[in-house]
C-alpha cells in the first residue's frame, strides 16, 4: 500500500524552507547591523509612511536616492520652504531666489532680510539639483532665467552661479548696504548680522531704490 506521510511531510519541509530562504532574503546584513529590502509597512498611529507628493529634483539630483534626515530634507518636497539651518545661516526659498539671514533668527513669515537672485527672476518652485554628504545645490528656473546657490552644513558662506546672460541681483530690505569695487557689504541686517558679498573681478553693483544696491 502506498504511503504518503513521509511525502507530505517533505512537501511541507520543502514549503517551510523556501518561506525562510525568501524571508532571510528581504534581510542584508551590514556589520553588527542589518536592512531590509522590503518596506516594513506603517505603525499603528500611521507613521513611517512613504512621503507624500513627488521630489523637487532636478539635473544630477535625478534618480539619486532621496535623504529625509538632512537639514535641507524639506526642500525635497516642497516647492518652497523655510527655515533651512546649516549653521550659520538660516535660507529660506521664494520665487525671487534664496532669502539668508543669521541663526539664531529663522526665516518666516514675510520677514526677508536679504534675497539673492537673478534680475526677473520668478520661479514657482526650487529644486535641488545636487548634493553630497555636506553641500546641497538648489536651482531655481524659469523663462531664460537660471540661478543656482550651494551651501554646506557649517560653512559661514553661499556660492552662487547664474547663466551668463542673468543680471545678479540682490535685494536688501534690512540693515544698509554700500559698494566696494566687486564688493557688496551688507550692515546691520536682521539681528545686526553682517554679510560680504564678492562678484567676480570687474563686476559693477548698481544701485537701485532705498536699500537695493
Amino acid at each position: 500500500m502506498p504511503k504518503f506521510t513521509n511525502l507530505k511531510a517533505t512537501y511541507i519541509a520543502i514549503f517551510l524552507l523556501a518561506i525562510i530562504q525568501i524571508s532571510i532574503a528581504q534581510v542584508v546584513p551590514v556589520g553588527s547591523g542589518s536592512y531590509t529590502l522590503t518596506f516594513p509597512g506603517t505603525d499603528v498611529a500611521g507613521r513611517n509612511n512613504y512621503p507624500s507628493g513627488t521630489p523637487f529634483v532636478t539635473g544630477n539630483a535625478v534618480g539619486k536616492p532621496i535623504p529625509t534626515n538632512d537639514w535641507w530634507s524639506a526642500k525635497i518636497k516642497n516647492p518652497h520652504c523655510d527655515n533651512l539651518f546649516n549653521y550659520p545661516f538660516t535660507q529660506k526659498t521664494v520665487n525671487e531666489g534664496l532669502v539668508v539671514s543669521y541663526i539664531p533668527w529663522g526665516v518666516i513669515d514675510n520677514i526677508l532680510p536679504v534675497i539673492v537672485g537673478v534680475s526677473g527672476l520668478n520661479a514657482s518652485s526650487a529644486n535641488v539639483s545636487d548634493y553630497s554628504d555636506w553641500t546641497v545645490s538648489i536651482n531655481w528656473s524659469n523663462s531664460n532665467h537660471s540661478f543656482t546657490s550651494t551651501s554646506g552644513i557649517g560653512m559661514p558662506f553661499l556660492y552662487f552661479t547664474k547663466n551668463p546672460t542673468d543680471i545678479a541681483q540682490i535685494t536688501v530690505n534690512e540693515g544698509t548696504a554700500t559698494i566696494n569695487n566687486e564688493k557688496l557689504i551688507i550692515e546691520n541686517a536682521r539681528n545686526g548680522a553682517d554679510f560680504a558679498i564678492y562678484a567676480p573681478m570687474g563686476s559693477t553693483w548698481i544701485k537701485n531704490g532705498k536699500f537695493n544696491e
